[in-house]
């Protein structure tokens, strides 16, 4: 087994100027995470939406500056330090995409939380998420494996659009598979270098990981790991 981050790292690396995380089941936690590796790597790195974020005040991003109007842009990031910028409302909304834009020549890296899933572990897409801008170099396009064998439509926003795509009461290996290659689906819109990970793994699970890794063939490398203890169980490469 390996640290999933540091592959993570090694996988991004050259690409991660910015970086968008979607799908369901851990966004935050590893935007957080990788913000804080970044730093330690005296990168400059600034956090931000194109959707909704929790408020610092619910959540602790770990950040150095938070800023929520346009003095962001008279701030001058040292060397290691993590900002967060977003838009204040009952949630942190997403700045205009050009703001974010503008931002990109003072960080080292700009990692956005770019879908929403409402703390499910699954996401099927309508047809305006997730929101991935043109200047995004990576993508992590994030998936629970805890869903197995949990009702599917309880354990995937947006499964009331495609019930015709997926009858099944309850998420199996073939689910997840249908859900990978589906054009509204868990790799929809991935942009630059890309992962697909699916997290919340534990170590009986790894027989169903080669499963579904097998049954599949992807432009992006599998992870099949968990963010929260920092363990990659496996992996499919390209």
């Amino acid at each position: 087994m390996h640290e999933l981050y540091a592959e993570i790292l090694k996988t991004l690396n050259g690409y991660e100027s910015c970086i968008a995380i979607t799908g369901g089941g851990g966004k935050t936690t590893c935007m957080i995470k990788l913000a804080s590796l970044y730093s330690k790597q005296k990168k400059r790195v600034l956090l931000s939406t194109t959707t909704k974020l929790m408020l610092p005040s619910d959540v602790e991003y770990g950040c150095d500056s938070y800023f929520f109007d346009s003095s962001v842009f008279s701030h001058m990031p040292k060397e290691g330090e993590r900002v967060f910028y977003a838009r204040k409302g009952e949630k942190a909304l997403t700045p205009p995409i050009e703001e974010i834009d503008r931002l990109r020549s003072l960080y080292d890296v700009i990692i956005l939380e770019a879908d929403g899933s409402r703390h499910l572990g699954l996401k099927l897409h309508n047809q305006g998420d997730p929101v991935v801008p043109s200047f995004v170099t990576a993508t992590i396009a994030i998936a629970s494996f805890a869903t197995l064998k949990k009702p599917f439509a309880e354990n995937c926003f947006g499964s009331e659009l495609y019930a015709q795509d997926f009858p099944e009461q309850l998420v199996d290996i073939e689910t997840l598979k249908k859900l990978l290659l589906h054009k509204e689906g868990i790799t929809k819109r991935m942009t630059g270098k890309g992962v697909v990970l699916f997290n919340q793994v534990t170590s009986n699970q790894i027989d169903a990981c080669r499963e579904l890794s097998d049954s599949v063939s992807l432009p992006y490398p599998l992870f099949f790991g968990s963010l929260k203890q920092n363990i990659l169980y496996y992996r499919k490469d390209l």
